[in-house]
C-alpha cells in the first residue's frame, strides 16, 4: 500500500491546486449507495463547496458507478475525501 506522502507527491506532481478533481466510486446499487458516498464527500468539503454527480448502473444492475467532480483547495483535501470514501458501506473500488 502506497504511504499518504507518496499519494502527496504524485498529486501535486500532476495537478495544480486550487483545481477541480474526480473521484469514481464502484459499489453496490443499494438504495442508499450514492447519499452514503456524496455524504462522505461533503464531510470533508463542507455543504459550501461544488459537488457535481452523475452515476451509471452497471449492465446487470449489481453495481453503481458514481463520478464525483469536486473543487478542492489542496491535495490534503483530495486525500481527506479517499480516506472517507473508502469506509463507506458497499465501497467495492475507488479510482
Amino acid at each position: 500500500m502506497t504511504d499518504r506522502n507518496t499519494m502527496y507527491e504524485r498529486l501535486i506532481a500532476v495537478h495544480s491546486f486550487p483545481d477541480t478533481y474526480i473521484f469514481k466510486v464502484i459499489g453496490d446499487n443499494s438504495q442508499d449507495f450514492v447519499s452514503r458516498v456524496v455524504q462522505a464527500a461533503i464531510n470533508v468539503m463542507g455543504k459550501e463547496q461544488r459537488l457535481d454527480v452523475s452515476t451509471r448502473s452497471s449492465s446487470a444492475g449489481r453495481h453503481v458507478a458514481v463520478t464525483l467532480s469536486a473543487d478542492v483547495e489542496d491535495a490534503e483535501t483530495v486525500l481527506d475525501i479517499y480516506e472517507m470514501l473508502r469506509v463507506v458501506q458497499g465501497v467495492r473500488f475507488l479510482v
